[in-house]
């Protein structure tokens, strides 16, 4: 079963955090949706899984969306204008968005289930616009290791990492060891 990173703030930057390495030179790039069953796993991990089948044709889709969404992350962490190009890309994801669906569930509503993986990926493209395009963007933090490309947002202005478990703790080793190193 594959894991995935997630506690970024939103799904959209959960997806981000698919493509390990971005930054890393020694460290070859992990994509961790590289097929369809494994979008399959992540749709369906972040409450997005399509009625129907996801293609070769989406992954690509997806992974051409998710580095527009990180350039266009980073940019609004450098307070500059996204390319020209992404928000090209970006606004042919938000085609597919049809809008939020309803149906009934036991307690209440639920949102409908998406028909398609594009439609998946138009939802999670408009939930990211409407984020880095409002008030929230201000809450948008990158990682505190500066090998990792995460990006998460931050309410309280008090996180450090996109992850605790591991940029956290990676560079909580490291200090120790160049505390280490520099009293022996």
């Amino acid at each position: 079963m594959t894991t995935f990173r997630s506690g970024n703030g939103a799904a959209w930057l959960d997806l981000l955090s698919t493509r390990e390495g971005r930054y890393r030179e020694a460290v070859r790039h992990a994509d961790r949706i590289s097929a369809p069953d494994t979008l399959l796993a992540w749709l369906a991990a972040n409450d997005l899984e399509p009625t129907s089948a996801v293609t070769p044709d989406d992954v690509e889709l997806f992974g051409a969306v998710r580095e527009a969404l990180h350039r266009a992350a980073v940019s609004a962490l450098h307070h500059e204008p996204a390319s020209a190009e992404d928000i090209r890309i970006l606004s042919g994801a938000l085609g597919a968005d049809r809008g939020v669906r309803i149906e009934r569930a036991a307690a209440g509503l639920s949102l409908a289930r998406p028909d398609t993986a594009r439609e998946a990926l138009g939802r999670l493209t408009r939930a990211a616009v409407e984020d880095l395009a409002g008030p929230r963007s201000e809450q948008l933090h990158a990682c505190g290791d500066d090998t990792c490309a995460g990006i998460f947002f931050d309410p309280t202005g008090r996180r450090r990492w996109c992850t605790d478990q591991s940029c956290g703790n990676r560079l909580r080793v490291r200090a120790h060891r160049n505390r280490t190193r520099q009293s022996s």
